[in-house]
């Protein structure tokens, strides 16, 4: 929902019904703020402000995301890795949610392993299978319950460096796309806010290679790519008839 609410909010107001586009992220919003996650609800928030800026500035914002998600891939051995160690900050996240805490943990984990591998990794969906990850740290929870719970950090993990490039790579494209893309100003920016959605998720909660997780990328990538011919085809029929 949170991946495609915007484009398709956008994609109903290019074919002239903003009513329904209002109804159906209204909707949305109501059920995501509904669900007990936490991600979902950050994310949509993300989202609304990504697209807000993106609209404002579209060119210069998908450069400067291009910059920030190639730094974050490159660096996450280094960054997302090492904020356990930042004083106070497990005990703030887990006053917050119990798992958030814990992410930090296995993040920690993680930058470790991937310290004595950095440039082959440990193999590809190895995650579960990493030595010392099934020990226990707190009651009921363990050092790699199945994947990293980040993109990055899991990427670098299991492929090496250069996995994380190629990585850093395909990010890298896909936000130079949205800086050139042709698309209506609004469903761009749309489009923009839900790469910043699937970003967020990607380096805060799943597993890169789960299965459903994969699918609902490239759905969405397909539903993004349809709506935005259909947004871009609307538009040139409303400047004809005028």
């Amino acid at each position: 929902f949170a991946l495609l609410i915007l484009p398709a909010s956008a994609t109903l107001v290019c074919l002239g019904q903003p009513i329904i586009a209002a109804l159906l992220a209204a909707a949305v919003a109501a059920t995501v703020y509904g669900l007990a996650g936490t991600t979902a609800k950050v994310v949509l928030v993300v989202g609304l402000v990504m697209g807000l800026v993106l609209y404002r500035a579209r060119p210069l914002l998908a450069r400067i995301g291009l910059m920030v998600s190639v730094v974050a891939i490159v660096t996450a051995p280094l960054t997302f890795a090492r904020l356990e160690r930042l004083p106070g900050l497990g005990e703030t996240a887990d006053s917050f949610k119990i798992s958030a805490g814990h992410r930090l943990l296995i993040w920690s984990f993680a930058g470790d392993r991937i310290a004595e591998r950095p440039l082959t990794g440990w193999g590809l969906d190895s995650s579960r299978a990493i030595p010392g990850g099934n020990e226990p740290i707190r009651p009921g929870e363990t050092w790699m319950p199945l994947h990293p719970h980040n993109a990055a950090l899991q990427v670098w993990l299991e492929l090496g460096a250069p996995g994380a490039a190629l990585f850093a790579l395909i990010i890298a494209i896909a936000w130079g796309a949205m800086a050139r893309v042709e698309w209506p100003p609004l469903f761009a920016a749309a489009a923009g806010a839900g790469l910043a959605i699937a970003l967020v998720g990607c380096f805060t909660t799943y597993g890169i290679w789960q299965e459903w997780w994969l699918g609902t990328l490239s759905f969405s990538l397909f539903f993004v790519l349809v709506m935005g011919r259909l947004s871009a085809c609307a538009l040139a029929r409303r400047r004809i008839t005028r």
